[in-house]
């Protein structure tokens, strides 16, 4: 008779669920664990306010025979880390329920210790009590023969040839049918709490027996006869091969995708390490093929400072070639947000690790989970050694699939990589070794006509985990089922070896741009005020090692150390806003420390004197205006006026400050009066603001239009800076996506009051006050004398969910393509919307700029921490807050600053846009005295050069530029006040990799559009 088959694969999983219980030797109660000294008896309920508690107890087994196994089986109440003997061995969670104890079964007394948190590996709460402790033996014979069954049925369950199934189910069903497994009640009722298949079932009725939990039914006839039977079955399962040859070859490689921090604390991670990767080395003493791999140096830098002895286990297993560091970068970071230089610190503080205490670096980039990849990141890779990229993300894309799953993808400036990606449909990166994971990956792949290779991750991950001791028998059985792909351990950097050699001859399509994520576009937004934090720890980083290089300092040490700080907090789940509260009160913390830091470092270089000093740390000449908080009088001639939120502001007419230089203005003691605070004056009809260049028109709404005088050109159609509020419920995501429709709910804001708060000398401000159901948004429109730009400072207090701000600005600009800064150069992306790929990018990557231009004139819209942005037709917009409620209910909560300004200019050129971004983002800084000694100094030309970078590595000097705008030519670069022997273009490993001219301490560089170059010299 046909029928269905699942009706089939349910009758043979049935089948088998009664041999399970004869896979059990002996089952005993573990009794005599102890906490704080004391015996406790089970079930034990624990105070889960002291995290982690710990657990202790004693065992002492003798030697037991070959085929058979020890095991503790044992629930604590939550996440949980097995240390014996003091030492780290392995885990237990929801996905690793025993501890395999054989390999100390010698006659000798063992101290086992369990340190336990009463959460799930996804920071759910668990029931803080120790439930169970158990002693299982079983036979290792009767396990595997079980487990071979198993996969059969899976291998079954999971294959499209109808044919081959049918043969598969036939002797499956022939193999466990003629096994005679005993009947009898009084038997058959002590397998019930053994057999996977019947025990939920004939416990859930009204009233159940008591069936024997410690009584077992291992017999050694009945596994004679299961061993001889099971020889002719499995013969007969690989004889099937000939007929169904194997096609397909799977490379696979143990995993566990830890979040660095997501729905747990970083102090959670920590002790997630420790327990996967414990798992993973008893594993790899297991299993003589097993390979495991694991990215991130920051977790490998942690297991050295928390329990050394498992690092070295680690880096012996790396020397076998069964451990491999992947990734080459600090921590598994987000790639959208980060300037370009902190990718380049990922890679290189991560490889510089890996190089250091591995013996070598990684050759594949390795980001299963990161949200979209900035168009920069190739060059990035490159530079850093990186070969292959591996991502598994795009799979998510909510509209339209990515079209390859091997491609060559091409960076910003010409830098290639080779882009990998494999599609399992069971759990993706954190697959199995099983049927499903393995014929449904192969089956995904969409290039076979390329290679018949493939890669898979196994393990179970997020929370960490990693593989089973089942997944790693798995391994066994499934090469001698047919119908699965052929399976083999190995490490990435093998499988791109061996992939290689299918690619040599092989025409590999090109994707020349970034890889949009299609989905979590609130992430560019979402925990505003970390963004914000992370970009000033960012500009302080740059500003310190500047600093300390000018001056020969010997801060390195310590500013590389506040480096890493900042990129573990780069972290995909931290820096886009898709974790818990606990994370951000931490990262908010430990940027502010950085920043704290910094600062401190940098007043290190100037001594008390009667006067002040000031930086300019921006690429580019900086007319001289600085805010200080008091009242200074200076000899030089300046002009001063008190702002409206009480600081002054100083202003040198006709004098500029030339790139990362100094300059120092004595004070002079006077008696002159305090400057007055201005009395504001409410406004109720339009208002007009007027300098030389710009004439502004605020409007009772509280929006604004610009008249270029110059131009004769207004900004807006009507009117520009629209505040618009917009109910944000997304599909599934809520802090990490802003769904498709939401513009539907959009509600234009009105301003409840509008008052002139500053007028002088210097500078006019207006401020606008919004308020509605709990929140205040103040604007204050500034418009400074010298100025052809409209600065707007936004102070929020917010108190809304699941909602968005965002600012609208409607041009009359016609262009077809608008440009977007991505810090590493920039990109153009259309402004209409012809096709469903154009139409899910309606929320995009922007760092410091956005501008549309038609051939006279455009606008650009540049801001000092914002990233979602958008231009639509003629309108660009830029989210200001996104506030979901998952997983942390109160995401952008309170209070938010940050400043935009609007620029209406002529014929476009992006170096323009550079500069004036770097005026709002680098401003001169000032320092109270003068300096210690006399700093280098640094001209550089032409000005489309940005310097990334300029540090002091022990006695060499280490400086990183960037062509900006997509020019090539030739760079002129002049060191002063030292002397410089020679000079040499390194990768950003500081791999040297060609020696420069270098005549009068001053050398030349080809340039290339967009490219960055990492220059070195010793004095």
């Amino acid at each position: 008779m046909d029928r269905n088959l699942n009706a089939d694969i349910n009758r043979l999983y049935r089948l088998l669920g009664e041999l399970v219980p004869f896979s059990i030797v002996k089952k005993t109660k573990f009794h005599g664990w102890k906490i704080s000294d004391k015996i406790i008896d089970l079930p034990y309920k624990w105070d889960p306010k002291n995290m982690p508690v710990s657990f202790v107890n004693e065992f002492c087994f003798e030697n037991n025979s070959k085929s058979e196994s020890v095991y503790l089986r044992a629930w604590f109440g939550g996440e949980s880390l097995v240390l014996i003997d003091s030492k780290p061995y392995g885990e237990v969670n929801v996905f690793h329920k025993e501890v395999n104890l054989t390999p100390f079964c010698d006659g000798k007394k063992h101290i086992i210790k369990v340190q336990t948190v009463p959460r799930g590996l996804f920071g759910t709460k668990e029931e803080s009590v120790f439930k169970y402790s158990d002693i299982v033996i079983y036979d290792t014979e009767m396990r595997r023969i079980v487990n071979f069954t198993k996969n059969v049925i899976e291998a079954i369950k999971e294959n499209s040839n109808e044919h081959l199934t049918k043969a598969l189910i036939n002797l499956t069903d022939e193999f466990l049918s003629s096994i005679h497994i005993p009947r009898t009640t009084d038997v058959y009722i002590k397998t019930v709490s053994e057999n996977p298949t019947i025990v939920d079932q004939v416990t859930s009725t009204w009233s159940y027996p008591d069936f024997p939990i410690y009584e077992t039914v291992f017999s050694q006839d009945l596994k004679s006869e299961v061993i001889e039977k099971f020889q002719e079955y499995r013969e007969n399962i690989v004889n099937l091969k000939k007929l169904f040859p194997k096609i397909g070859k799977a490379f696979v490689g143990g995993h566990a995708h830890i979040d660095y921090a997501w729905l747990w604390p970083i102090e959670e991670t920590k002790r997630k390490i420790v327990r996967t990767f414990s798992n993973a080395i008893q594993l790899a003493k297991r299993f003589p093929e097993f390979v495991y791999i694991q990215s991130s140096a920051q977790m490998y830098e942690d297991i050295k400072n928390e329990y050394p002895e498992v690092f070295e286990e680690i880096k012996q297993l790396v020397n076998e070639g069964r451990w491999e560091p992947v990734g080459g970068m600090w921590v598994e970071s987000d790639c959208n947000v980060p300037g370009i230089e902190s990718l380049i610190r990922q890679f290189y503080y991560g490889q510089k690790f890996f190089q250091k205490e591995f013996g070598k670096i990684s050759k594949v980039g390795w980001l299963p989970d990161v949200f979209g990849f900035s168009w920069i990141l190739p060059q990035v890779m490159k530079q850093a050694g990186i070969e292959y990229f591996v991502t598994t993300k795009l799979n998510w894309n909510e509209a339209n699939d990515f079209p390859y799953d091997i491609c060559r993808w091409r960076g910003i400036d010409g830098s290639e990589v080779i882009y990998y990606n494999f599609k399992n449909f069971e759990e993706g990166y954190n697959g199995r070794i099983s049927a499903k994971s393995l014929i449904n990956t192969f089956e995904n792949f969409r290039q076979k006509a390329i290679t018949d290779k493939f890669y898979l991750s196994f393990g179970y991950g997020d929370g960490g985990g990693g593989p089973t001791e089942e997944m790693c028998e798995n391994y066994y059985a499934l090469n001698d089922i047919p119908g699965v792909p052929k399976v083999r351990y190995s490490r990435t950097d093998e499988f791109f070896e061996n992939l290689a050699k299918d690619l040599s001859n092989k025409e590999l399509p090109v994707w020349d741009g970034e890889l949009y994520l299609e989905l979590h576009r609130g992430t560019l937004t979402s925990q505003s005020k970390i963004k914000m934090l992370h970009k000033m720890a960012e500009e302080e980083l740059r500003n310190t090692e500047i600093l300390n290089a000018l001056f020969d300092g010997n801060c390195q040490e310590k500013i590389d150390e506040l480096w890493k700080i900042l990129l573990h907090n780069e972290f995909h789940d931290i820096l886009p806003g898709s974790s818990i509260r606990e994370v951000y009160a931490d990262a908010e913390r430990e940027l502010k420390y950085v920043i704290d830091e910094c600062n401190n470092i940098q007043k290190s270089f100037f001594k008390k004197d009667e006067v002040i000093t000031l930086f300019n740390p921006s690429s580019y000449e900086q007319p001289i205006v600085f805010e200080f908080d008091g009242k200074i009088d200076l000899e030089t001639n300046s002009e001063c006026v008190k702002t409206y939120n009480g600081s002054y502001l100083y202003y040198i007419p006709e004098k500029h400050l030339k790139p990362v230089s100094f300059e120092t203005l004595k004070i002079r003691h006077s008696n002159k009066d305090e400057l007055e605070d201005f009395e504001s004056i409410e406004i109720s009809d339009e208002y007009t603001m007027e300098n030389e260049k710009l004439k502004v028109i605020i409007y009772t709404d509280g929006t604004v239009n610009i008249f270029n005088k110059t131009l004769g050109k207004w900004a807006f159609k009507d009117r520009g800076n629209i505040l618009a509020f917009y109910k944000d419920i997304p599909a599934y995501w809520e802090n990490w996506d802003i769904d498709y429709r939401s513009k539907n709910s959009m509600q234009i804001l009105s301003p409840t009051k509008i008052e002139l708060v500053e007028k002088n000398n210097l500078r006019e401000v207006v401020k606008t006050t919004y308020k509605f159901e709990g929140t205040t948004i103040e604007q204050y429109y500034i418009l400074e004398n010298w100025t052809d730009e409209l600065k707007i400072e936004t102070k929020i207090d917010w108190h809304h969910r699941r909602s968005l701000l965002k600012v609208l600005f409607p041009t009359t600009i016609l262009s077809r393509f608008a440009k977007y800064d991505i810090d590493g150069g920039y990109i153009e992306r259309p402004t209409h919307n012809n096709t469903n790929f154009e139409k899910a990018r309606f929320e995009v990557l922007a760092h410091r700029w956005v501008d549309i231009s038609q051939y006279d004139y455009g606008i650009c819209v540049l801001n000092n921490g914002k990233y979602g942005h958008k231009v639509n037709n003629s309108t660009i917009e830029m989210t200001l807050i996104k506030a979901g409620i998952y997983p942390d209910f109160f995401a952008d909560e309170g209070y938010h600053e940050f400043t935009y300004s609007i620029y209406v200019h002529g014929k476009e050129d992006v170096k323009d846009f550079y500069k004036r971004s770097e005026k709002l983002n680098k401003k001169i800084k000032v320092y109270s005295g003068k300096v210690k000694k006399e700093p280098y100094r640094l001209e550089m030309s032409p000005d489309n050069l940005k310097i990334l970078s300029f540090r002091k590595v022990g006695k060499s000097f280490y400086l990183r530029l960037l062509e900006t705008t997509g020019s090539s030519g030739n760079a002129k670069i002049k060191f002063i006040g030292t002397q410089i022997e020679k000079m040499y273009l390194t990768d950003i490993l500081e791999n040297r990799i060609d020696e420069l001219p270098i005549n009068k301490n001053t050398t030349t560089l080809k340039l290339e559009p967009f490219k960055f170059y990492t220059l070195e010299f010793k004095q």
